[in-house]
């Protein structure tokens, strides 16, 4: 036990040592009349490999100066601000600065308009020569579309705009755009071509790390430039109706991976209720009509998965195992959207760290003030500093008591290094707090959602109490698991901020 203790500590220490940009995100797309609960539904798993840290920010809407500009990225383009930049819930990921750096491809927002953006990395593309104005735009793309975005087919153009003006400074990458009514998905090409497709609402879409569309819709910018482009480069002769953007744009060295492919398969499989082996070497549709309807613990299962109906771990982590699974030893964090009719009132159910050993806590959308352990530094400070951090920041015995990635992170460490005694133990105790969070958050809907519109400032206030009492009731879990798994996190400073009474 103890060598098999060392070589799994190893391997987690050379994931966290990684400088490679992020590759194993993965994204379930689902239409509000495929969901159980009648509402658009994102789930998204950001995984980067090398040393992060999770940070939550509340980015108050403001009014700028005209013309206000940012350089965020020392080798690209300086970009125009939106004047008026929506309120902002950002999840970011900070990361020793590195070059090309991860940090750049993994932040999640949702704005006060109801938009929410996420990505996955489909590197590599086909793209040997792109078009950039100015060096081109990466991590800012993401935040001027939040900033401005007032639903989903919004997002779309303005996303289009940027590329056409900048183009995109990564070699490829698809975007999900939601709202209430609609998910919109954009994939990029290196440069100043990119593909659209919208999800119908009775579907499901899975998206690893490859290009998945393959009919661009017709009508959105760019599609005749794109089909126009690969004749030009001799990658297509074809007629248009024969164009299938991803076997012509993706490169023929990132076509057909294992871990995507996996991935993609055995999350279909569980959408349709039937063994899909044969797609593993076939064109995979960019949507499905699932067998039934996705509810939240359907979303939760599928972010969680380790493929065990396929796989035999004897007892070993799955999170380093090969094929990939969903959640894997590099997944940082793990979002579930859940959309409604007035955007305060979008819940977020968020897991830090490998979800099947995070708990998935609730959030408001529309709530003002952070809990406590969510945010080190202030959103201005973040954005100043996101590729400039300092190692500092990284320091458990510094950090440990500001941000509660950092204990989350050394449980799921040492439950890493002794996981077939311990990962049973915390599962049991994840799914307890969870099961006492969604009855709370049931009841919290019931009094808050038809209150909303006409008493919005009682409701925000319940809906922050509600969800700075969740944090405590994930701390109180942690402290549980900690007991339970016999967990010793470094220079011992457990001063959690729950008070026992919530222990019953």
């Amino acid at each position: 036990m103890i060598i098999f203790n060392i070589i799994i500590l190893f391997a987690i220490i050379a994931i966290f040592l990684s400088a490679e940009p992020a590759q194993a995100c993965m994204t379930i797309l689902v239409g509000k009349n495929a969901s159980a609960t009648g509402e658009v539904l994102v789930g998204h798993n950001e995984d980067a490999p090398g040393k992060f840290l999770m940070q939550t920010h509340l980015v108050k809407k403001s009014i700028r100066n005209p013309n206000t500009k940012l350089k965020l990225e020392p080798d690209l383009a300086e970009l125009d601000l939106p004047q008026e930049p929506a309120k902002l819930f950002w999840s970011e990921a900070r990361t020793i600065n590195q070059k090309p750096s991860a940090s750049a491809f993994c932040d999640l927002f949702v704005n006060s308009n109801g938009v929410s953006i996420c990505s996955n990395n489909c590197a590599e593309s086909r793209e040997d020569n792109p078009e950039l104005t100015d060096g081109g735009i990466g991590y800012g793309f993401r935040r001027i579309i939040a900033e401005q975005a007032v639903n989903a087919s919004h997002a779309v153009k303005v996303a289009s705009q940027l590329i056409e003006k900048y183009g995109y400074a990564s070699s490829g990458r698809s975007y999900a755009f939601a709202d209430k009514d609609e998910i919109w998905v954009m994939q990029i090409v290196h440069g100043k071509h990119y593909a659209v497709q919208k999800l119908s609402d009775d579907e499901v879409a899975v998206i690893p790390n490859h290009y998945t569309i393959h009919e661009p819709f017709k009508n959105a910018p760019g599609c005749s430039e794109l089909i126009d482009y690969a004749k030009k480069r001799n990658w297509f002769d074809g007629f248009e109706s024969n164009f299938d953007f991803a076997e012509v744009y993706q490169d023929k060295n990132s076509k057909f991976l294992e871990k995507n492919i996996y991935r993609h398969v055995r999350t279909l499989e569980i959408l349709l209720d039937k063994n899909l082996d044969d797609l593993l070497t076939k064109k995979i549709p960019f949507s499905v009509k699932p067998v039934k309807k996705i509810d939240i613990a359907t979303l939760k299962k599928l972010l969680r998965n380790h493929f065990e109906n396929k796989t035999q771990y004897n007892g070993n982590s799955p999170h380093f195992a090969k094929p990939l699974t969903v959640c894997n030893g590099e997944t940082l964090e793990s979002t579930i959207i859940e959309f409604r009719d007035n955007p305060a009132g979008i819940i977020l159910r968020r897991a830090l760290g490998e979800p099947c050993l995070g708990i998935y806590m609730p959030w408001y959308l529309g709530i003002e003030n952070l809990p406590v352990g969510y945010e080190s530094m202030n959103p201005d400070e973040a954005l100043k500093t996101h590729f400039a951090t300092s190692e500092s920041e990284f320091d458990y015995s510094e950090q440990s008591e500001k941000n509660i990635w950092f204990k989350i992170n050394e449980i799921q460490k040492s439950v890493e290094a002794d996981y077939s005694e311990k990962a049973p133990k915390v599962r049991a105790i994840i799914k307890s707090v969870e099961d006492r969070l969604e009855r709370e958050l049931s009841m919290m809907n019931m009094q808050i959602m038809p209150r909303l519109e006409t008493d919005p400032e009682n409701m925000t206030a319940m809906m922050e109490g509600a969800v700075k009492t969740w944090a405590v009731s994930v701390e109180t879990g942690l402290r549980h698991i900690i007991s339970e798994a016999k967990i010793q996190l470094p220079e011992i400073k457990q001063k959690f901020t729950f008070d026992d009474t919530l222990n019953a």
